[in-house]
């Protein structure tokens, strides 16, 4: 009994295979031209590598199933944010190679050199080198910054737009080091950038008459409210259970103004439901939002959810506002009428600022669970454990479940997420059965799942890097 569009997007290794071959391709059409000497050729290797990486930039950012819906929009966002940083060294490596190093026979060579790469018809070259390196310390910095979410992305977007346009002029008017005709360039550039372009003239086209409409807005525990959206007439959205949208409230049509929510609804009914907490300058107004208010969605998007009807057990663990995507994924299991064993646990700091038993009481009903829940503080009144989660409350979890079969969903903060996978994996379930979406890897402590997501990409760093040393010395 199947309802829900199926997943879509390419394999992991084909995406992988696919980047290092756009790398590679530039310099395979230019194999036997261009400078011979192996300094002048790792230099064009490395120059083509960071144009390449920069302009795949523009479709790597999240919004296209075809790149995330395997390997999820967490994954694709964190590929996004790192592969700047190796396209800004490769730039300056592109750099460094054409300076070169100093030469005592030739004492005034490193000064022609240097002179020769600070003449105004170069001053594209060094214009995309000085945005790259804005753009990779403002996106490290994000969270450090006392900028307003939405003034950051437009920046972002207008510099990595800018970064693009002069990385072109300099390919076209003086990239005789890098491989391969204008014409290519051309065709590539425009490849990558329509589709990203795309995404925002679509959003400008739309017509109001496809906007869905806030239809209540209620706090439902301390900080949390829930969001109801009506949908445009004779429209629904077909999504799975689990995944999130980006909503634009109050007409906004640039995406600029979009924020990603986890859908608490199920897949088939007649409204969406959103659970957002307050946290943020957006976020903290959301209680404000009027009935009718216009709401612009994307979606949907995000890899986070499971086969109901596949083998072996279901152990659902939410923290916090987690509980939003696992309310769908509940909800949807009792209405396909799953057979298979399912557990939950959710845990938060407080009974006050978790969601009442009405949101997943009848799920858990129509599925003979009894949920452990777990709070910080507070726990023994209102009939909860004590947090925070523990490898005894895991134990426990899989008593009566073969851990080889067992499907977890996790969504909760960085650290309990962290802990419940290396837990479970210690426990014997396999972590290609562990799901969950984290958005930051460069804050606390990882679990192996990560430290294997962050492998496979310094595994294709060096494979791009084993290309530009074949090019460099072919």
């Amino acid at each position: 009994m199947s309802y829900a569009p199926p997943r879509r997007g390419l394999p992991p290794l084909l995406l992988a295979a696919l980047y290092a071959g756009a790398v590679l391709l530039p310099m395979v059409l230019g194999w036997t031209t261009g400078h011979q000497r192996v300094g002048m050729r790792a230099a064009a290797g490395c120059g083509i590598a960071a144009a390449v990486m920069i302009f795949l930039q523009m479709i790597s950012s999240g919004r296209f199933e075809a790149i995330s819906g395997r390997i999820g929009i967490d994954v694709t966002m964190a590929f996004h944010k790192w592969a700047a940083p190796a396209a800004l060294v490769l730039a300056l490596g592109h750099l460094a190679l054409l300076v070169g190093p100093p030469d005592a026979e030739r004492p005034h060579r490193l000064a022609r050199r240097l002179d020769m790469l600070l003449q105004p018809d170069l001053a594209e070259a060094w214009a995309a080198l000085a945005l790259l390196a804005l753009l990779v310390v403002l996106a490290l910095l994000r969270d450090r910054l006392p900028i307003r979410y939405e003034l950051w992305r437009a920046s972002h977007a207008l510099g990595a737009l800018a970064l693009c346009g002069a990385l072109l002029w300099h390919i076209l008017s003086d990239g005789r080091g890098l491989a391969g005709s204008p014409t290519l360039w051309l065709i590539f550039a425009a490849g990558v950038g329509l589709p990203a372009l795309g995404v925002y003239a679509r959003r400008l086209r739309a017509s109001p008459a496809t906007d869905w409409r806030a239809a209540e807005t209620r706090l439902v525990a301390e900080r949390l409210w829930e969001v109801t959206l009506d949908p445009p007439p004779g429209q629904n959205l077909d999504f799975r259970a689990g995944q999130f949208a980006w909503l634009a409230f109050a007409g906004h049509r640039l995406p600029l103004y979009d924020h990603p929510f986890s859908i608490a609804s199920a897949p088939g009914e007649p409204r969406l439901r959103f659970l957002i907490q307050e946290a943020g300058d957006f976020t903290r107004r959301i209680g404000a939002l009027p009935p009718g208010t216009r709401v612009a969605l994307d979606a949907p998007h995000g890899s986070f959810g499971l086969d109901p009807h596949g083998p072996g057990g279901i152990l659902l663990i939410a923290g916090g506002v987690g509980i939003a995507p696992v309310l769908s994924i509940l909800a949807d299991l009792a209405r396909v009428g799953c057979r298979r064993p399912v557990r939950l646990i959710y845990a938060g700091r407080s009974p006050e600022a978790m969601v009442p038993p009405a949101f997943y009481g009848p799920a858990c009903d129509a599925l003979g669970i009894e949920p452990l829940l777990l709070a910080d503080r507070g726990a023994a009144a209102a009939g909860m454990g004590p947090a925070p989660l523990t490898e005894g409350h895991l134990r426990m979890s899989l008593v009566g479940l073969d851990p080889q079969q067992c499907d977890v969903l996790l969504c909760g903060p960085g650290p309990m997420m962290t802990m419940a996978t290396d837990c479970l994996a210690g426990l014997g379930v396999p972590l290609s059965h562990i799901g969950y979406e984290r958005f930051s890897y460069d804050a606390g402590s990882l679990s192996a799942k990560d430290r294997r997501i962050l492998a496979g990409i310094a595994a294709l760093w060096a494979v791009i890097a084993a290309l530009l040393l074949a090019y460099s010395f072919a």
